[in-house]
C-alpha cells in the first residue's frame, strides 16, 4: 500500500490533510494553533514531523495537552488512518519526505519560529508551500515567493486563512506548486 492511501477515508469524506514537516524547537505550538484554526473551517488531519530524532518523544508527550487523537506512524498497525484521528505523528526520518504528496499543502519547519527551511523536498514532490510569519529572508525563499511558487503569511491567523483559501480552491494551490517547480528548474536544479 502506498503511504498516501493511509489517508483514503479523509479524502473520501472531503477532509483536509495538512503537513508540518521538519518543525524546529518551539514551532509545534504554532503548528497546532494553525491547524486548530483550520479545523474550525474544515475537518481534517495534521501530519506533524519534528526535525530531529531526539525531539520525537518530547514533542509527542508535549502534544498530549492538545487532547487531539494522535496516531504515531511507527505504531500504525492498520492499513488506514482512523477517521477520528486529528494528528498523524511522523517519528521516522526515513519516511518523512514520503508525506508531501499526501498533503493539500505544507508549512515547512523554520517558517513558524525561524530557522533553516527545506524547500527541495516539497518542491520536488509538488506540494504547495505556505510560509509562516518567521520564514527566513534567504535568496531561495524570496526567489520562490517572487515567482509565485509559495505564499507567506504575516501572522498565524493569516496563515490559517491562506490555508483555508487553498482548501476551497485546490487548483490555486496546485498552480503555486507548479510555479515552484518551474522556479526550481530555472535555478538549474533538477526535479
Amino acid at each position: 500500500m502506498e503511504i498516501c492511501e493511509r489517508f483514503k477515508e479523509f479524502r473520501d469524506r472531503q477532509r483536509c490533510v495538512v503537513y508540518f514537516p521538519n518543525t524546529h524547537a518551539n514551532e509545534e505550538p504554532e503548528a497546532y494553533a494553525t491547524f486548530l484554526a483550520l479545523m474550525r473551517l474544515q475537518m481534517g488531519i495534521m501530519i506533524l514531523a519534528p526535525d530531529q530524532e531526539e525531539r520525537f518523544e518530547p514533542v509527542y508527550r508535549d502534544a498530549l495537552k492538545y487532547h487531539l487523537q494522535t496516531i504515531r506512524h511507527s505504531r500504525l498497525f492498520t492499513s488506514f488512518v482512523p477517521i477520528k484521528s486529528r494528528v498523524y505523528f511522523v517519528e521516522t526520518i526515513a519516511v518523512r519526505d514520503a508525506f508531501y504528496p499526501c498533503a493539500d499543502f505544507c508549512v515547512p519547519g523554520g517558517t513558524l519560529a525561524g530557522g533553516s527551511v527545506d524547500l527541495e523536498s516539497p518542491i520536488r514532490a509538488g506540494c504547495p508551500i505556505l510560509f509562516g510569519p518567521k520564514a527566513p529572508k534567504t535568496s531561495d525563499c524570496e526567489g520562490l515567493l517572487a515567482a509565485g511558487g509559495a505564499r507567506r503569511a504575516n501572522t498565524l491567523e493569516e496563515l490559517a486563512k491562506m490555508g483555508a483559501d487553498w482548501l476551497k480552491e485546490p487548483e490555486a494551490a496546485k498552480e503555486c506548486a507548479r510555479r515552484a517547480q518551474n522556479w526550481w528548474q530555472s535555478q538549474g536544479r533538477s526535479l
